[in-house]
């Protein structure tokens, strides 16, 4: 896998195969719609069919997403499937796809990318958060990992909130989900921030 998509992979399968996502998808119609599935590489006339069809928008994401890791390609054939089953991880299987082991991988190529190029993403965020290299290196200190750190400084940024503020919410046993829930933000406005901060540090570690 590039390394460009290594947090991309790893926060979107946080994303799409999360409660808190599904709701605010069938809650609300986003304007960012088509640009979140351009990202997903599904084409307009191909999206567009799978609506007119009854199928919902996160049920396309994650049917897609199963797609990419199965020689399965037609994700109306997986959408079917999950229609019968109505469960997602028994459609994965269905189709050869084990999503805890998917997890696990990118976990674990996220932690390497992360650790290959901590002083580099660290020099990154100084200047995106504002806090001295020092105060970021105390946050890593508080059993918050660099990937924690980037997303907090995604969940930061989109709620005006000190990243001090977020690190403390973890530091109180809260996760991804209960923050963005309490801070009254869109999941998928975090993802595309945290999306963005990755492709800019992906540049710097390749200078």
């Amino acid at each position: 896998m590039n390394r460009n998509w290594l947090f991309v992979g790893i926060l979107s399968f946080s994303i799409i195969f999360s409660p808190l996502y599904i709701s605010k998808v069938e809650a609300h119609s986003h304007p960012q719609t088509e640009e979140r599935h351009m990202h997903f590489h599904i084409s307009d006339q191909e999206f567009n069919n799978l609506i007119k069809k009854g199928y919902s928008r996160q049920e396309i994401f994650r049917a897609h997403f199963i797609s990419k890791h199965s020689t399965e390609k037609n994700l109306e054939k997986i959408l079917s499937v999950y229609k019968k089953n109505q469960s997602w991880e028994e459609t994965a299987k269905h189709f050869g796809v084990d999503l805890e082991k998917i997890k696990q991988d990118h976990i674990k190529k996220h932690k390497q990318f992360y650790e290959r190029n901590k002083t580099k993403i660290i020099q990154y965020l100084t200047t995106y958060t504002g806090k001295s290299a020092t105060e970021l290196e105390n946050f890593l200190k508080d059993d918050v990992d660099l990937h924690f750190l980037v997303v907090a400084a995604a969940i930061s940024k989109k709620s005006n909130t000190d990243i001090s503020q977020i690190i403390q919410y973890k530091k109180e046993g809260k996760n991804y989900k209960d923050i963005i829930t309490m801070l009254k933000l869109e999941p998928n406005t975090v993802f595309m921030e945290a999306k963005k901060i990755h492709k800019d540090i992906y540049k710097i570690v390749q200078e």
